[in-house]
């Protein structure tokens, strides 16, 4: 997912239509924190940006499709397995436009998404010894009980530097938050609580 809305915001992808892309199945996810510039975009003709958009979307939809299905993927299966096809990319072969711009600039998009995975695991040790965690036990809890004892539910949390403050329900029990949004309990419970209810 990294390199994935790092490749996005590169390409200043999120930019364009917004209106055609904030979907309630894929909802419009807020720049990357830190940012990253879209340095890619002059490089890109307006044909081929268009081609490159829908790509990246549909790209998008199949790692939240997976994330549904399997949950996170372990830390040495990333960044996702099958659909990269190094060193050509040819898992991009029917993508060319994206295949294009992965092959040019993975390398920068890999060293960006490792130090992002290292300063998460900082902010994750930080997060548990505050006990910040709890709020989604407790919700989660609250949920159960009101549902009954027989009934499971299955939440897929993926916590990524995004610049806005929030969380987003990206597919049918995935939820995607700000790292920063565990700063803040009582926004972190109003964001999860409605989305919980829908999943649980």
């Amino acid at each position: 997912m990294l390199i994935a809305l790092y490749i996005r915001d590169l390409a200043g992808i999120r930019n364009a239509t917004p209106a055609l892309y904030d979907t309630p199945q894929t909802p419009l996810l807020s720049p990357l924190n830190p940012p990253v510039k879209p340095r890619a975009a002059d490089e890109i003709s307006r044909a081929e940006f268009a081609e490159l958009c829908q790509e990246w979307h549909q790209w998008w939809r199949r790692i939240v499709t997976r994330y549904d299905l399997d949950g996170s993927p372990a830390e040495s299966e990333s960044p996702e397995p099958g659909l990269l096809g190094q060193p050509h990319f040819s898992a991009y072969s029917s993508s060319p436009s994206l295949q294009r711009l992965i092959r040019a600039h993975y390398g920068a998009a890999t060293d960006w998404a490792h130090e992002r995975r290292r300063e998460y695991n900082s902010l994750s040790r930080e997060h548990v010894a505050a006990g910040r965690r709890q709020v989604v036990e407790s919700l989660v809890e609250e949920r159960s009980m009101e549902t009954g004892p027989t009934s499971e539910i299955t939440l897929n949390m993926i916590e990524l530097p995004l610049a806005e403050r929030r969380a987003w329900l990206v597919g049918e029990r995935t939820v995607i938050l700000s790292q920063e949004l565990v700063h803040d309990e009582r926004l972190l419970r109003s964001y999860l609580e409605p989305m919980i209810r829908f999943i649980g």
